[in-house]
């Protein structure tokens, strides 16, 4: 009788537990809700349960019942936020209580590597040391990351880092964004209510993965993309298991045709073999310097004299890290194989294989994506014997391509830039979340195709909106500077994507820009200074949507008017006046080395105005002579155009430019023209 009971009662605690409401990580303890608003809460329970919601603010009761497949929802009145710790009650028959719940203000914060990258960066160097020391003295700063996972299909779940909304504190913010952690901190201590950030980025990810699949199929060059990923099982482990069969069968086909392999013998790495007709390639560099976008399988050769002393001895053999894999021969003799791209490869050569006179080394080298070769330190390519002789192979050696992997395979398993699949895992299940707005950072890996990011950028804003029903504010980071700067004037795609972006400014309500062309590094993709990147963000939701009586934006094209050898350029933004400002300190990160165009840096340095070209009919840019003739205007000339008829301004990836207004913010890059640039009809 008694292990009948236990039995029952085991299975009564089942029923019950298997009751429990199924909530998604937007709604656990530390949450925080949207103030004054009608909030949607959702979930899942039994089919036709009766679930109630009761929130201890006003104790009242709302209820909705579960339909056929479990799903509910209902909405509740939020109260105007403050600093006070709630509780909410989520039943149905079972209770889920959350705790600690604040009522604020709610951001979603989304993009790509810059707004992926942590509060403590990736760099070598950690950053923001003393504020992640300190992050819990903003607890109500509430955090909530959405883990990365792609979707074939919309997904109505999603997974959180820590399962749930987290305080601020050391514990959380150091993998946090740090540009949406800034951001949330300011609104935090100037609004004075809790601020909740919902982060939502991937790294390396095009604008076309986080849109819908009704706003992919609107554009006919994404429409087959849209039906392959369609196609592809929802199933992440049915997807590898089938990568896996096409990769094997792939590898298969092209290694047999790599005319260096004979069987299992290595015909290419033979002591007498005749490489006269390779190309030569100084080494340590990328294959790609030689063949630019081409993985396959690369082979290099280099001839040594090896002294007479040295014969018999056990040698080293170092050749630094080798990207990707790596089969290594010494006078036709396999000595060592590598796997990991970043792993040093040092290897042993047998004395019975160490004879004077000629050697020859020997690599097959599998370079399957990205760049590939021998590009590490140069101090790490030698041969060495015990005593601590060495020879240096940091110089000419032989290379050549026996096979492209044009057409390998990808594995669609965990590839994020397929058309619509964050959207899917990572957009579509936080709506209809109450949220004030959004923050975004991404462009980057669509430059190739700036001119068609003016239609996606759009797309993707409405996209959104309309999924969650209304038209929240959306704020854009203009691309920053990066890369070397340039000696020529002329057209570029990161410019001409910073103008796409600010494009939506223009052509979409309560759209907004934050321009950081001065916070980038010419070295770095991922610049550093990110509380600036947050700070600006919030500059721009203070002052639209918060009634904060601040400067949001610096200055701005507003007109220009042709007159006998010069252009005159009106702004608008100017609160305070135009005003030239140097990067000092941090001119040596944001221009590199400044090997290629030092003159224009210095001349920046020092206080003159920079940044400008100016062309003629024949659209041929020069760099311009700039002077602020006015508190909103500047003057361009340049003795190389006598009859201008167009201006740019900060016109390139790493612009050197230094125009601002009072409020120490940057002008915007603009141009007058509408010429064709270098991405336009791109895809």
């Amino acid at each position: 009788m008694k292990k009948t009971l236990l039995i029952i009662s085991a299975l009564l605690l089942t029923l019950a537990g298997n009751a429990k409401v199924q909530l998604t990580p937007l709604f656990t303890d530390n949450m925080v809700l949207q103030q004054k608003c009608s909030a949607p809460v959702w979930g899942k329970a039994a089919p036709g349960a009766v679930v109630s919601v009761t929130p201890s603010w006003n104790n009242r009761i709302y209820t909705a019942t579960a339909d056929a497949e479990g799903r509910w929802s209902l909405a509740i009145d939020t109260p105007k936020g403050s600093f006070k710790k709630y509780s909410i009650t989520i039943s149905d028959g079972e209770p889920v209580v959350l705790n600690n719940v604040v009522v604020g203000e709610v951001w979603l914060a989304s993009g790509q590597s810059n707004m992926q990258m942590p509060v403590e960066s990736w760099r070598s160097e950690r950053t923001n040391q003393e504020d992640i020391a300190n992050a819990s003295k903003w607890a109500d700063l509430r955090l909530l990351q959405v883990a990365r996972a792609t979707g074939m299909t919309e997904h109505d779940y999603f997974s959180a880092d820590f399962d749930k909304w987290k305080e601020s504190s050391p514990e959380t913010i150091r993998n946090f964004s740090a540009a949406a952690w800034y951001f949330g901190r300011k609104l935090l201590e100037d609004l004075k209510v809790p601020v909740g950030i919902i982060h939502s980025s991937w790294g390396g990810t095009i604008i076309e993965a986080w849109m819908s699949a009704g706003a992919v199929s609107e554009y006919p060059e994404l429409r087959e993309k849209l039906t392959h990923v369609q196609s592809l099982s929802d199933n992440e482990s049915v997807r590898e298991k089938t990568f896996e069969e096409e990769i094997s069968a792939f590898y298969e086909r092209v290694t047999s045709q790599d005319e260096g392999m004979k069987g299992n013998t290595a015909v290419w790495a033979g002591p007498d073999f005749d490489d006269s007709a390779w190309r030569s390639i100084p080494l340590p560099c990328k294959v790609q310097e030689l063949w630019p976008g081409v993985n396959g399988i690369y082979w290099y050769r280099k001839q040594i004299d090896i002294p007479a002393s040295w014969a018999g001895q056990n040698l080293t053999l170092c050749l630094g890290p080798v990207d990707d894999f790596d089969e290594t021969f010494w006078n036709g003799e396999l000595v060592g194989t590598g796997r990991i791209w970043n792993k040093t490869r040092e290897y042993t050569i047998p004395g019975r294989l160490v004879k004077e006179g000629k050697a020859v080394i020997c690599i097959r080298n599998t370079d399957d994506h990205g760049d590939g070769g021998l590009y590490g330190n140069p101090e790490l390519l030698y041969v060495s014997n015990p005593q601590g002789g060495k020879i240096r192979l940091d110089n000419e050696w032989k290379v050549t391509l026996s096979v492209s992997f044009e057409g390998m395979p990808k594995s669609t398993a965990r590839e994020p830039n397929l058309v619509t699949v964050l959207y899917n895992a990572m957009i579509k299940p936080l709506a209809p979340y109450a949220i004030k707005g959004a923050i975004w950072y991404q462009g980057e890996s669509n430059a190739e195709g700036a001119y068609r990011y003016r239609d996606y950028m759009n797309a993707m804003i409405l996209d959104w909106r309309s999924l969650w029903g209304y038209d929240f504010p959306f704020y854009i980071t203009q691309l920053a500077n990066f890369k070397g700067i340039r000696k020529v004037a002329g057209d570029d795609d990161w410019a001409e994507l910073r103008e796409a972006q600010a494009l939506a400014t223009t052509t979409l309500d309560k759209v907004g820009m934050a321009c950081i062309i001065d916070l980038g590094e010419a070295e770095d993709i991922h610049p550093v200074r990110k509380r600036e990147v947050g700070e600006r963000l919030a500059r721009l939701a203070e002052g639209r949507d918060y009634g904060k009586k601040i400067v949001c934006n610096g200055p701005r094209f507003k007109s220009y008017t042709l007159h006998e050898g010069s252009i005159s350029i009106s702004f608008s933004d100017v609160e305070g006046g135009l005003q030239v400002v140097a990067s000092g300190d941090f001119a040596r990160e944001r221009y590199g080395k400044v090997n290629v165009f030092p003159e224009m840096v210095a001349k920046a340095e020092r206080g003159e105005l920079t940044g400008f070209q100016i062309a003629g009919a024949d659209k041929v840019w020069h760099w311009a002579d700039a002077k602020i003739v006015a508190a909103d205007r500047v003057e361009v000339s340049s003795a190389e155009v006598p009859h201008p008829i167009a201006v740019r301004y900060a016109w390139s990836a790493n612009p050197v430019c230094n125009l601002y207004n009072a409020a120490g913010l940057p002008a915007w890059p603009f141009r007058t023209d509408d010429w064709p640039g270098c991405t336009y009809g791109k895809q």
